[in-house]
């Protein structure tokens, strides 16, 4: 394993999955895969997937403004582009485990841009 490889599992997670390839973005995870963030809890890759799939829906891509990563961790800081055009400032962990994703945690500003 490489020191950025969790850095490279969750940037192409991110990538499928504000694209709305969430076949793809489903490859990254592991199959017992924990969400946590500040309006959803998921235990499971499934259960992220088919209950994020709405939210996905209204995204268009997003854009890196600072990432560090190691091993088995990632930290990524980014906007998420709506479709509308709307801006929302996310700060992302990522923990990586056997290459796919074991847990995330998500934290974002609710401040409108």
């Amino acid at each position: 394993m490489t020191e950025q490889h969790a850095l490279r599992i969750a940037t192409a997670f991110l990538d499928a999955w504000t694209g709305q390839d969430l076949d793809t973005a489903g490859q990254y995870l592991a199959t017992d895969f924990v969400f946590d963030g500040p309006i959803a809890h998921y235990t499971s890759a499934q259960e992220f997937l088919d209950r994020s799939r709405p939210f996905a829906a209204r995204l268009k891509s997003w854009t890196g403004i600072a990432a560090f990563g190691d091993a088995e961790q990632a930290l990524l800081l980014y906007d998420l582009v709506l479709v509308s055009g709307d801006l929302m400032r996310i700060a992302d962990h990522y923990t990586v485990s056997d290459a796919k994703i074991a847990r995330e945690q998500i934290i974002w500003d609710t401040g409108q841009r």
